[in-house]
């Protein structure tokens, strides 16, 4: 465990010790108390890389000096909590918390089964809820109006990377290949749903779930209806498998994924073929976004740990409840009103990983984003007019 890991688990345990031996009296009674923010996050088990990932994201954010003006009655206080990626952990955390009337708000959590089974509790509790990096199946079905999620599930990525296909790159034709799992046939789903309302003509093309057996016999069939792009509705190591096979040559079309190609296991996979893929890309930083660089440079300094887009979503969480904190008090009903007004693109919080306004039923309304991988890193592309 190096020095840097250390040093945030003692902070952890400071947090909670804090947080247990504090007294219980409602933001009514009492409105010196600080508000208190819960990160829920795996600190432990086999997802833990990414819940530190997280707790360093959220950390920076509250230490960082820029606009922390709360007011001497509304300090924030972060509060941390372990769910250890278990479903039935994160129902315990979320229940403990649910029992503290001075906790306002919940950040987390990572895993998408953990967040579907807190939500209902934080639901019951009336306690703000802000998902900032769990995207999988379900996640778009969620109907609370304690939660707020501000990132693109799986199948809003595909149905946003429809639009960009259709109406940025004005692509007439697409070859889907799909993998037999959840994952595979919820990306498909989505894709083809709104592939109808754009007009984009689809080839729906089916691939056996991991070894992939049938992968050649799919790419001949795609690259037979020289379609204008290939959708890969997978994980990265179809991805990867796929744009290692494609032919280099002027038949190649150009390959599409999701936020899970924008990651360390499909570049390593797929090593040099890499070059060209496209992908839903989690942020909408470019070369000359000055904040996001100082904060990639300050994060890098601090932690000796890359800036990753699961930290950058906490980072965004945090900020969003600040500033609802610092506009509409700090108290869950105030806290709601304000997020809530952030409806549209006029009056959206400009957040590191893109501008954050939300449907009426609180998910993320930014369209995606489409980065090119250029062989060193990731390009942003041409972005949709929002």
């Amino acid at each position: 465990m190096n020095a840097q890991k250390v040093a945030l688990r003692v902070i952890l345990i400071s947090c909670i010790l804090m947080w247990s031996t504090s007294d219980e009296d409602s933001w009514g009674k009492n409105t010196e108390e600080p508000a208190r923010i819960a990160l829920i996050a795996p600190l432990s088990g086999p997802l833990s890389d990414f819940g530190w990932s997280m707790l360093r994201g959220a950390r920076i954010r509250m230490g960082d000096s820029k606009n922390r003006g709360l007011g001497e009655s509304r300090n924030a206080r972060l509060m941390v909590l372990d769910d250890k990626g278990d479903a039935g952990g994160a129902r315990r955390v979320a229940e403990s918390i649910s029992s503290h009337r001075s906790m306002v708000a919940a950040i987390g959590h990572l895993t998408t089964s953990c967040t579907l089974a807190a939500i209902p509790i934080y639901n019951a509790a009336q306690i703000i809820h802000i998902s900032p990096v769990a995207t999988g199946e379900g996640m778009a079905r969620v109907s609370s109006p304690y939660t707020f999620r501000t990132i693109l599930s799986e199948g809003e990525q595909a149905s946003s990377l429809a639009d960009y296909m259709s109406r940025t790159l004005r692509i007439k034709s697409v070859a889907l290949l799909f993998e037999e799992s959840p994952l595979g046939h919820v990306l498909r789903n989505s894709f083809l749903h709104r592939s109808r309302e754009r007009g984009l003509s689809v080839q729906s093309i089916s691939v056996e779930h991991n070894p992939f057996t049938n992968l050649a016999k799919a790419i001949t069939t795609a690259l037979a209806v020289r379609a204008g792009a290939i959708f890969v509705a997978g994980g990265p190591e179809l991805a990867a498998l796929l744009v290692r096979k494609l032919p280099e040559d002027a038949r190649r079309p150009p390959v599409f994924g999701t936020y899970r190609l924008v990651s360390e296991e499909f570049l390593e996979l797929a090593g040099k073929y890499s070059k060209g893929t496209r992908a839903v890309h989690p942020c909408v930083w470019n070369s000359n976004f000055k904040r996001g660089e100082d904060l990639r440079e300050n994060y890098e300094r601090q932690f000796k740990y890359r800036l990753d887009w699961v930290a950058i979503y906490t980072y965004d969480a945090i900020d969003l409840l600040l500033w609802a904190i610092e506009k509409a008090g700090a108290n869950p009903h105030s806290i709601r009103r304000a997020v809530k007004d952030l409806n549209s693109a006029g009056n959206a919080l400009p957040g590191l990983a893109g501008p954050i306004w939300f449907k009426p039923k609180g998910s993320l309304a930014r369209d995606v984003t489409v980065a090119m991988y250029t062989g060193s890193g990731w390009k942003l592309q041409q972005r949709q007019q929002e």
